[in-house]
């Protein structure tokens, strides 16, 4: 795999040749939502016992820790009012205080959003942006951050064993696993530490599911201890778009109880947000990645213009117009590959196995040659041309790949010479 290093450019990084842009439905597999599944989990959760416009409505505790910084643990309330006297009153009056607001944000979020006619939780996010409703975003990237730490400690089953042996799990879409077929992919290569550390992931999802397999890998197949395997991924080209949970290091994987829930919230970035605050020097070094691409990979990702813009993609993707450009879009309609072919200015396949067009064949007829040599000539022709069609890579680059073996089809190029 070659590494292109760009003239003049000061960041000192090196460019690789194949980059990944990863999206939700990379994630799907592993037992996490889309942007979709995520907005209808958030209108179906259980905010309360009672219905929220009910006055003895009440918010499950496990909502209050979401505000740790705020006023700690419960059990640090307790002890308070086991001493008695003027520490008993402060505890419950902070107590009440802090309560009554997260209860009443709860409430104003729980009402908007199961009445919301958005299909993303970006999309709703976007109208509570403002200032008046700053605390219901802020308390929405809180829950979203605790709905993806529940789900990554859930997909850690995927990678339990007893006995010796891996528990299977069943997810959805199959067994797709297609960063464990990656990274086996990646093993057969005497290079292979080269690979994973200039390879470039851009990706959309706030999870840490690809680090954790790459952890996993480090220290399981690789023998690396726990430290120096969390050195390596720092050292990877790993970049999340729009903010993420936090390293492995900081927040282990799936720690739903850790207590950062105001850090994070302040990492996640939604797409209208990354427009406001948009650094443009974060830009350029993702259209650095992109302009000396020999190979774009597009896994998972939804296509939305604005997140294609906010990596430096503008509409006719000229900027990776030399590079071979491969595209999954499982489960998109053939409208939605339509804009998506049209916006990259790639062609749309609806199968897989689409056979190449035969070549013209052409026989030169002398006057010499009667009907039936002339027959026999070109039936030879002919299945010369057959057999050279069969045995032709079929080439998939510039292509939008709709079913699931695009997948594998992708890794397998990914580790082409």
């Amino acid at each position: 795999m070659a590494i292109n290093a760009e003239n003049g450019d000061k960041s000192g990084e090196k460019m690789m040749s194949d980059v990944f842009i990863i999206g939700a439905g990379c994630s799907v597999p592993y037992g996490f939502p889309t942007g979709a599944m995520l907005m209808q989990k958030l209108k179906d959760f259980n905010y309360g016992d009672n219905n929220v416009d009910s006055p003895s409505f009440r918010p499950p505790s496990y909502l209050f820790d979401l505000y740790y910084e705020l006023f700690g643990k419960y059990q640090e309330y307790a002890n308070l009012r086991k001493a008695g006297g003027q520490y008993s009153y402060v505890a419950d009056s902070i107590e009440a205080k802090i309560s009554n607001k997260i209860h009443e944000t709860i409430i104003l979020f729980a009402q908007s959003i199961r009445h919301s006619m958005m299909v993303s939780t970006d999309e709703f996010l976007k109208n509570r942006l403002n200032q008046e409703k700053a605390e219901e975003a802020d308390f929405g990237k809180r829950l979203i951050a605790r709905e993806i730490l529940v789900a990554e400690r859930e997909s850690e089953k995927q990678f339990a064993y007893e006995d010796g042996k891996r528990i299977s799990k069943k997810i959805w879409l199959g067994n797709i696993d297609w960063i464990q077929h990656l990274l086996s992919l990646i093993d057969q290569q005497d290079n292979w530490e080269e690979i994973l550390k200039q390879t470039v992931f851009l990706t959309f999802n706030y999870d840490r599911v690809l680090e954790y397999c790459i952890f996993l890998y480090l220290t399981s197949d690789k023998q690396y201890a726990d430290a120096d395997a969390h050195a390596f991924i720092k050292e990877m080209q790993i970049h999340h778009v729009n903010g993420f949970i936090g390293s492995l290091e900081e927040i282990p994987f799936g720690a739903v109880e850790n207590g950062k829930y105001q850090e994070i919230a302040k990492r996640m970035e939604t797409v209208w947000e990354k427009r406001q605050n948009r650094d443009e020097s974060e830009k350029e070094k993702y259209q650095r990645f992109l302009k000396n691409a020999q190979r774009v990979y597009f896994m998972g990702f939804s296509y939305i213009p604005d997140n294609l813009e906010s990596i430096g993609i503008p509409r006719g993707a000229e900027i990776i117009r030399k590079a071979k450009v491969y595209a999954t879009a499982m489960g998109l309609s053939s409208q939605n590959r339509l804009r998506i072919s049209t916006y990259l200015d790639l062609k749309d396949f609806e199968k897989r196995n689409e056979p190449e067009p035969m070549p013209e064949i052409e026989v030169q007829r002398t006057g010499l040659m009667s009907d039936a040599m002339y027959q026999r000539e070109y039936e030879k022709q002919e299945r010369i041309a057959n057999s050279l069609a069969k045995i032709s890579r079929i080439h998939f680059e510039n292509r939008i790949l709709k079913d699931a073996s695009a997948v594998d089809l992708i890794l397998d190029y990914y580790t082409l010479a």
